[in-house]
């Protein structure tokens, strides 16, 4: 999927607390211990992390190959629950880790720009989880921060397919119709950050909803996508260490680059780079 967005992010003033109760047992409150810290571990909910809360409107343009009939362009509102991190990395570098969860909704009612529009009308609602790292300019209380994110996604769609007059058509979209599918998206942004409270983010996010999840296809996919980008990422790590200033840039720039090149091949197979079906993208 291809998407515009910008988002208005509140830090919020609270911190989660959880109790856990003495036991009888050492063993259970062990393992308790153990399973709070890999929680904590996972979602960033130690000391270094702020809990935040992110509302996000995007601009949407659903695609699919074999589409000949246009999709209508639809807009989106979406809420991020999660953990933030900016902490001190070299100089006046800083890096950016959040780690969260979001649900969002995507219709036609939500396009402010485009007020006639011919072509499918699709409706989608999604939620899942990700991960958002980057570096970026740390002064005093503003923050200038360059990242990468990575979600997994679960999306229902739905269409009125009476509207659609070609028959493979249809049957494309009835491989996601009010059912949920799994998929993927990546995006790149800047986040203005203020005073550690208030921050704006613009970004341009890439997603793809796959018709089907046939797993051993989809991981050995998987693993190539993401061992490009993480060998991508390990260089712009260490071009961050050998020059921060310029490193921020380069780190945002090859990241995203690799991001938006995997993508295109998606658009065509969605196993990429193995032959395999079309999938919707956003």
């Amino acid at each position: 999927m291809i998407k515009f967005k910008t988002s208005i992010i509140l830090i919020m003033p609270f911190f989660l607390v959880i109790s856990v109760f003495a036991q009888s047992s050492d063993t259970t409150s062990s393992d308790q211990d153990d399973f709070v810290e890999s929680i904590e571990w996972a979602w960033g909910s130690g000391g270094e992390f702020s809990p935040f809360l992110e509302g996000n409107y995007g601009y949407v343009l659903p695609q699919n190959k074999k589409f000949t009939s246009d999709l209508q362009h639809i807009g989106m509102a979406e809420l991020k629950l999660g953990y933030s991190s900016i902490k001190p990395y070299r100089g006046l570098i800083s890096d950016i880790d959040e780690r969260f969860i979001f649900g969002s909704y995507v219709a036609k009612d939500l396009n402010y720009f485009d007020d006639d529009q011919l072509g499918v009308e699709i409706e989608i609602k999604r939620f899942g989880f990700g991960n958002r790292l980057g570096y970026g300019y740390d002064v005093g209380p503003v923050a200038l921060l360059f990242y990468h994110q990575g979600t997994f996604v679960w999306s229902r769609l739905h269409s009125d397919t009476t509207q659609i007059p070609n028959q493979e058509e249809i049957g494309i979209i009835n491989r996601y119709q009010d059912t949920y599918r799994f998929g993927i998206s990546m995006e790149g942004g800047i986040k203005f950050d203020l005073l550690k409270s208030l921050a704006a983010t613009a970004s341009y996010e890439l997603s793809v909803i796959y018709p089907r999840h046939i797993f051993w296809e989809w991981f050995a996919s998987y693993t190539i996508m993401y061992a490009g980008i993480g060998a991508v990422s390990v260089f712009s790590e260490d071009i961050v260490d050998s020059s921060p200033l310029l490193g921020s840039l380069f780190y945002f720039v090859l990241k995203n680059g690799i991001s938006y090149a995997i993508f295109q091949g998606m658009k065509e197979n969605m196993n990429w780079p193995f032959a395999s079906e079309s999938p919707l993208t956003l």
